[in-house]
């Protein structure tokens, strides 16, 4: 029972801290705000039974992914707060329908009006074993090329940087 109470707390925390992280002005606060949700949602997967996979989540998205986010913030100086009026464009209202879309079915499976299909659980969920195996196994060209995407994300920041400082 408590831990369907810590999971509604934290999910609802979790959805306020991720709305935050994209309609604060300053990216400075949004990159912090995507770093408590990067931690919440560390928490979800203690509750699921992946200690593995939380501690993963906090050592990649908060001390890597964060980290490199908040030093592009600095690099290129955007802690500028736009003050210009928000205009709804269509995809803006697209993005809330869906959104509101995708809670109301959350809604309804916390309910149980919808019912997750039976096995859904994978024996070994979140162990380092069973995410080492699948990683290496099925996963290893996606593997690799989010690594690779990410080095060349990376070269193309200092390219663009050093670009900006000669001229």
């Amino acid at each position: 029972m408590i831990n369907h109470v810590l999971f509604y707390i934290t999910a609802v925390l979790l959805v306020l801290t991720y709305t935050y992280a994209v309609i604060a002005g300053n990216p400075v606060y949004s990159a912090l705000a995507m770093g408590g949700a990067f931690f919440l949602t560390s928490f979800l997967f203690v509750l699921l039974g992946a200690p593995f996979l939380a501690v993963v989540q906090v050592i990649i998205y908060v001390g890597a992914m964060l980290v490199m986010f908040l030093f592009i913030i600095m690099m290129f100086d955007l802690n500028r707060s736009s003050s210009a009026p928000v205009k709804y464009k269509p995809s803006t209202i697209f993005s809330y329908v869906l959104t509101m879309i995708i809670l109301l079915v959350a809604f309804y499976m916390a309910r149980g009006v919808v019912k997750m299909p039976e096995g859904f659980t994978v024996v070994g969920f979140g162990s380092a074993e069973n995410v080492g195996f699948n990683l290496l196994r099925y996963y290893l060209l996606p593997f690799e090329l989010a690594s690779f995407i990410l080095l060349v994300g990376v070269f193309g920041a200092i390219t663009f940087i050093k670009k900006r400082d000669r001229v």
